[in-house]
């Protein structure tokens, strides 16, 4: 029987996951990079290309002039190619840059996480940070839960903004802003309690990987976001072993 060490394959994960973002540190600014991440993982598996395209084009020093949430989600909308109204726009936003609407890729997608819907609720987000930068914007909230033991609490306080389903933010938190704090603040108590999130907090909810590594690995227990991790990571790099 093949043995599988989940433990050792979440931290793999993670170190994986905090490359990607000193890599990313290298070639942008803290925020931008932040910013071009969470944009990224709007577009599932279908269309993280064009949502990375989305943040290069219209950047998150762009977003934080426009302020208003109604302005933001129209500025994406329309360099996206969903709409065509310019009104309420700044005279010098640049209506050259925009993308064509044929490029989204719509087919096995939930019509609740069709691209459009994904830019009306990240505009939410992007909003509530533009006076204090979105960096700053969920370190702080990090910062204030330091030393809490209610860990789904805590992330719910952390991720407290509309426009996304909760499941979608522990996502979002796990695979991009967690890792992305490990590497970026030099504070302890920040990096040990990041650390004790992702030993501790409970296992995500079931997509298509985990669903099947319990298949083909039922006595295999995954007890926490590491060995969550872990066998996702595994399914990844196993493709064709599982029944």
């Amino acid at each position: 029987m093949k043995t599988i060490d989940l433990n050792h394959l979440g931290e793999k994960w993670l170190e994986l996951k905090k490359q990607r973002m000193q890599n990313l540190l290298k070639i942008a600014l803290t925020d931008e990079a932040l910013y071009r991440e969470i944009m990224i993982s709007l577009g599932y598996s279908k269309n993280k290309v064009n949502f990375l395209e989305l943040a290069i084009i219209t950047p998150y020093s762009e977003i934080r002039k426009l302020k208003e949430k109604s302005i933001i989600e129209k500025a994406l909308l329309y360099r996206a190619g969903f709409i065509d109204d310019k009104n309420g726009l700044p005279d010098d936003f640049d209506f050259s840059l925009r993308m064509d609407k044929s490029v989204w890729i719509y087919k096995g997608i939930r019509p609740a996480n069709f691209p459009e819907k994904r830019i009306e609720g990240i505009s939410v987000l992007l909003s509530k940070t533009t006076e204090c930068g979105l960096v700053n914007f969920f370190l702080e909230r990090i910062k204030s839960e330091i030393g809490s033991k209610n860990l789904k609490k805590s992330l719910k306080s952390i991720m407290n903004f509309e426009g996304i389903g909760l499941s979608r933010k522990e996502e979002m938190f796990f695979n991009t802003i967690m890792p992305f704090m490990m590497v970026y603040s030099q504070d302890d108590e920040v990096q040990n309690f990041l650390r004790f999130m992702f030993e501790n907090y409970p296992p995500l909810s079931e997509n298509s990987l985990i669903k099947s590594f319990r298949l083909s690995y039922p006595e295999v227990k995954i007890e926490n976001l590491k060995t969550y991790m872990g066998a996702i990571l595994f399914q990844k790099t196993n493709p064709g072993q599982s029944s």
